[in-house]
């Protein structure tokens, strides 16, 4: 969700591991590493896909569908046609020398990237399991406030890596750090919406290396058993709040806002951390009835951390279009430094203090 590069490449060297039966499985669509701004420290996101809105402003549409997806660059194809001899499926083809691709039959395979030699052929997606996925940021663990000593590295569960690993943030007894404690670093599930994998996130953590820090970036429009089955589990949650009123929210985004609010009033009550995250788009949903809403929120709410401005940005655009949807997304203006200055000062106005510019 607050993934802002162009490049959608999915994970290089996706761990493939047989599950068992029993095994959750995710598919990430983009690791970034030394991130800064998805939760306290140096840290690892890990975008998974899947998600159950349809934003008007969606900058990761390759987020949306649970399934890999191939993504075309067709400004990097030679029109070698290696493609077409390699997919099954007839999905390719070369009318008049030129490549097209007919997406309703592309599986997502993945056969054509790897004959690809120009890197015009993407596939968006690989499949992980949660012990998978810890061999896949072992690299990352120092970040995170672990010291790299024996047993690091090795597959999380293994029974070698709970006394090799030294928490260099103080006792391995006090409490982790919280959405304010830049000291430490950890990992960060964002997407779509990482709950829809809220199992995947259990055995993720299940399978850490003691006091990694784990945060969730979430939409809040998941069943409420996604939050119950990661209760004492994540240590932070980045929750977006979009529209206050719930019809505008359900023309933003395909839904309403009621089991988004209720979601996070048991959260609240519970007393999650939390950092209420406010996309903002110029023209959309920025006005005064919702900022009024945000401020109310937070009055309600005054556990919560903070909250950050998100403005947004015009960096998805071409996305669509090499998902096969051209002509879809959407192409209204960037927010200014004016206007988030300008939001900022008007939630101030409100009441609402120490506003954070993201």
């Amino acid at each position: 969700m607050s993934r802002t590069e162009g490049s959608v490449l999915a994970p290089a060297a996706a761990v493939w591991m047989p599950p068992a039966a029993d095994e959750p499985v995710a598919t990430v669509f983009d690791i970034q590493s030394f991130s800064l701004h998805d939760g306290p420290g140096i840290r690892t996101t890990v975008f998974l896909k899947g998600c159950p809105l349809r934003c008007v402003w969606c900058h990761n549409p390759e987020s949306l569908s649970r399934r890999p997806q191939l993504m075309v660059n067709q400004r990097l194809c030679s029109d070698c046609g290696a493609c077409v001899e390699a997919c099954p499926n007839g999905a390719h083809a070369m009318p008049q020398g030129r490549h097209a691709l007919d997406f309703a039959r592309c599986s997502g395979a993945g056969e054509c990237v790897a004959v690809c030699g120009y890197d015009a052929l993407a596939l968006v997606g690989a499949d992980y399991t949660a012990a998978g996925l810890w061999e896949r940021l072992a690299p990352d663990l120092h970040y995170f406030g672990l010291a790299l000593g024996a047993g690091v590295g090795a597959v999380p569960g293994s029974g070698n890596d709970s006394d090799a690993t030294g928490w260099t943030g103080g006792d391995a007894d006090s409490p982790t750090g919280d959405c304010a404690d830049s000291r430490t670093g950890g990992v960060t599930f964002s997407g779509g919406e990482p709950l829809l994998h809220a199992a995947f996130i259990r055995r993720f953590a299940e399978l850490a290396p003691r006091r990694v820090h784990l945060v969730v970036e979430t939409s809040g429009w998941v069943p409420p058993a996604a939050f119950q089955l990661l209760n004492g589990v994540v240590d932070c949650y980045l929750f977006d709040y979009k529209a206050t009123d719930p019809v505008r929210h359900q023309e933003l985004t395909g839904q309403d806002n009621s089991l988004i609010l209720q979601n996070l009033d048991r959260l609240c009550a519970q007393g999650a951390e939390i950092v209420l995250r406010l996309p903002v788009v110029p023209g959309l949903n920025d006005s005064e009835d919702h900022f009024r809403g945000i401020a109310e929120l937070l009055r309600r709410h005054p556990g919560i951390r903070r909250a950050e401005i998100l403005g947004y940005h015009s960096f998805g655009e071409d996305k669509h279009a090499r998902l096969g949807r051209p002509g879809e997304g959407y192409r209204g203006r960037a927010a200014t430094a004016e206007d988030k200055a300008s939001w900022r000062d008007r939630l101030e106005a409100l009441g609402v203090n120490g506003v954070v510019i993201g």
